[in-house]
């Protein structure tokens, strides 16, 4: 190789004009001509440094457009062809473009080097021809009819299985026509699993007709996995497949497709088959991906996951689903009960989803292995504390249920595991190590719910105060008696005296709720706002529940919102201050101190991650009402991104109560900006921001084809909450549901909901 010629040209770029992931580009020359070394270690090194340094995790920079041709030109000769074309086809996907000139431009210099690339979909390499067919396909629409007819002539030449069905969807992107055409060969002749699983995706991406034969089709091939098409396309075939079909509107077939691979699956397993447990994993991976997207999959395909709950190495996929998909299964208890009083972490993940499904045994079982059961007690805990509800408890979806009942036997277990000094036992947070750190929080948060009836656990809770003294403050606020247990008053006031802030903190505000000296807290709280800490926010929200009582910290609340907004540049301190305008306005009614660090707030909106704090500057300035007129030019601008207007609109609202248009806006075209941003995927805040502000345009705002869509996010069978933590999903879903519904009760009284 003439490595010169190759590289012709290079000096000729003004590499230091153009940057890349580290700052300047001036040392792309030379690992370009490292890539063409002949020394391995040399060439390792420069083929590194240009991958995280031209294509970041996937981000394309100013002197990415420019290394294409040279990477191109090394390709041809031969060098390291395999991983430098990969990384071109990870620069023409990128969609993360860092300073551009040219929108595109990146994917539009590899394009135009798809004459040098092309011909390797011929390599006798057939990992070569894997990654040269990828990377053309990611070229989209800037490939030009040349790609378009090399990946036909592939599709007829080639007898890899796996390269031809990469290649077959290839064909499919670049040539959406083509799809119905290719697809038909494929599934109706006698190709190989791979190319089947590659026209199936196919179909189902492209909205091709999808009938009973399909399915039927998928369920020979599964595990679908085994026939996938690698790591670059970056898909799991099933799960990909039936989200593929929810996405086009398709649910009942996606859910049919599921429910017939668990019960493949299933079939595999008991004929002993050497793929039965990968096909559990899918399948049952599959259902729990589409039961996060799909309101009515849970309850369909229940009764095909149960089989599985009744061997042993299987019941491990299935307990897991029984606890995050909130729907009665009283035919699974047997089989749980079974499993929970055996020993090890699946009884513990047995026994919580027993307590999520409201088993009446469930308790007694805890209470028999409490030390053993820390993934149960957590799932005790979320129940007490509101956190969850359990099926048999709610007539309609996310409604309020009652608490963990009060259980005498599980009571005298929380007192025997208070008084068990910690073990200091190192174990992963997958082994359940996380919810055994968090014991304590989980033990005394069970008796403050139970509240008055645990007053026998005070003795244990008193004792170990000095070990946990902030969740044992809280729970003796909730289990003690001032009247009767002066003694824990007596606790409580030499705890407040003592130790560090936060500690003294929880320990005067379970004395003001206790006996209301609220004296010990606003020291504390006054000590706290003065060292301007970490912890500000929650300081301040802390004084906020004070009510009138917190008046006497109004010269540090008073100091801290006068301080100059360049103090205020992090998160958490606008966020303390926003928390401390709204405490001021409160106290003083004093719209001239809190309105400049309302608009700080507000400004936020153009730097990242400034979201949530645009919300929390809108929701202060809503408590200000007419007082807040003086923001309307700071609120309409922001009114045209959907993030932002669920928050804005009470806030205009609050201003003009009685209006019908609101600084020139009518309700209406509010309600349209509104209803904009309730979006499948949405976070739960998010979500319920939405119908916040529903609630307070009121109903004449709303056009009928408006309440449809308030109805749609009620009863339409995709989601709207798909974001947050994956066990929490499908319940705030659920929550957000029945908020939609009682939403719509007050916009349309008379009107009737769908069940």
């Amino acid at each position: 190789m003439d490595l010169p010629l190759v590289l012709a040209g290079l000096d000729q770029v003004s590499w230091s004009q153009l940057h890349h992931a580290y700052g300047s580009a001036e040392d792309v020359p030379t690992l370009l001509r490292g890539l063409g070394s002949l020394e391995e270690g040399t060439a390792d090194e420069a083929e590194q440094e240009l991958w995280s340094s031209i294509v970041h995790q996937g981000t394309v920079y100013t002197a990415t457009a420019p290394t294409v041709p040279f990477l191109a030109r090394l390709i041809a000769e031969g060098v390291r062809r395999n991983a430098l074309v990969g990384m071109l086809g990870v620069i023409a996907a990128s969609v993360d473009e860092h300073d551009l000139p040219v929108p595109g431009a990146a994917r539009e210099a590899v394009a135009a080097q798809l004459g040098l690339l092309l011909p390797l979909l011929a390599d006798d390499d057939r990992e070569v021809r894997r990654t040269t067919a990828w990377t053309v396909a990611q070229c989209r629409r800037s490939a030009g009819p040349d790609a378009r007819a090399a990946l036909r002539a592939r599709w007829e030449a080639e007898t890899d299985p796996a390269v031809r069905a990469d290649v077959l969807t290839s064909c499919v992107l670049l040539d959406p026509d083509a799809t119905e055409e290719l697809c038909s060969v494929a599934l109706a002749g006698d190709e190989p699993a791979p190319v089947q699983v590659a026209a199936l995706l196919a179909t189902a991406d492209n909205g091709l007709p999808w009938n009973a034969e399909a399915t039927a089709q998928v369920r020979a091939l599964v595990p679908l996995e085994r026939h996938g098409f690698g790591t670059l396309w970056q898909r799991e075939p099933l799960p990909a497949l039936t989200e593929a079909l929810h996405t086009r509107g398709d649910a009942d077939t996606a859910i049919d497709v599921v429910g017939s691979a668990l019960g493949r699956a299933a079939a595999l397993y008991l004929q002993g088959n050497e793929h039965a447990r990968a096909a559990v994993t899918e399948a049952r991976w599959s259902a729990e991906s589409l039961a996060r997207r799909s309101r009515t999959a849970p309850a369909r395909l229940l009764p095909a996951l149960l089989p599985l709950l009744h061997d042993p190495a299987t019941a491990a996929e299935v307990i897991p689903l029984l606890r995050t998909w909130c729907r009665p299964a009283p035919e699974a208890i047997p089989a749980l009960l079974a499993i929970a009083r055996g020993d090890g972490e699946q009884a513990d993940e047995a026994l919580a989803a027993l307590l999520h499904l409201g088993a009446p045994e469930a308790t007694g079982l805890l209470a028999r292995d409490l030390a053993d059961r820390p993934r149960a007690l957590k799932a005790a805990y979320r129940l007490a504390t509101g956190d969850l509800r359990t099926p048999s408890q709610t007539r309609e979806p996310g409604e309020e249920r009652t608490p963990l009942p009060y259980d005498p036997g599980l009571l005298d277990a929380i007192r025997v595991r208070l008084t068990v000094e910690p073990s200091g036992e190192s174990r992963s947070v997958l082994a359940g190590g996380l919810a055994a750190t968090n014991e304590p929080v989980y033990l005394t948060g069970l008796l403050a719910a139970w509240g008055r009836q645990a007053r026998g656990a005070l003795p244990e809770l008193l004792a170990a105060l000095p070990r946990h003294p902030l969740p044992v403050s809280r729970a003796l606020d909730s289990v003690a008696d001032p009247q009767a247990d002066v003694h824990v008053i007596e606790a409580l006031q030499a705890q407040a005296r003592q130790g560090e802030a936060a500690v003294r903190q929880a320990a005067a505000s379970a004395l003001h709720s206790l006996n209301g000296d609220a004296a010990p807290l606003v020291s504390v709280l006054g000590e706290l706002l003065a060292e301007r800490g970490n912890s500000l926010e929650h300081t301040v929200a802390s004084a906020a529940a004070l009510g009138e009582t917190a008046r006497a910290l109004l010269p540090l609340l008073h100091t801290l919102l006068a301080e100059p907004s360049r103090s205020r540049e992090t998160v958490p301190a606008i966020r303390a201050a926003l928390g401390a305008a709204a405490l001021v306005w409160q106290l003083t009614r004093d719209a001239q101190t809190v309105l400049p660090v309302i608009r700080e707030g507000l400004a936020w909106a153009s730097r990242p991650w400034g979201r949530a704090t645009v919300v929390r500057a809108a929701e202060v300035a809503r408590l200000l009402g007419p007082a807040a007129e003086p923001l309307v030019p700071d609120l309409l601008p922001l009114l045209d991104d959907p993030g932002h207007a669920p928050a804005l609109v009470p806030v205009l609202t609050s201003v003009c109560p009685g209006a019908d248009t609101l600084a020139g806006l009518t309700r209406t075209s509010l309600a349209d900006r509104v209803l904009a941003a309730a979006r499948p995927g949405s976070y739960t805040r998010s979500a319920m921001a939405v119908l916040t502000a529903c609630a307070a345009l009121g109903p004449a705002a709303f056009t009928d084809t408006q309440l449809d869509l308030i109805r749609a996010l009620a009863d339409a069978d995709r989601r709207i909450v798909g974001a947050g933590l994956q066990d929490q999903i499908i319940l705030d879903d659920e929550r957000f549901r029945a908020e939609a519904r009682k939403t719509l009760r007050t916009l349309t009284p008379a009107g009737p909901l769908r069940d």
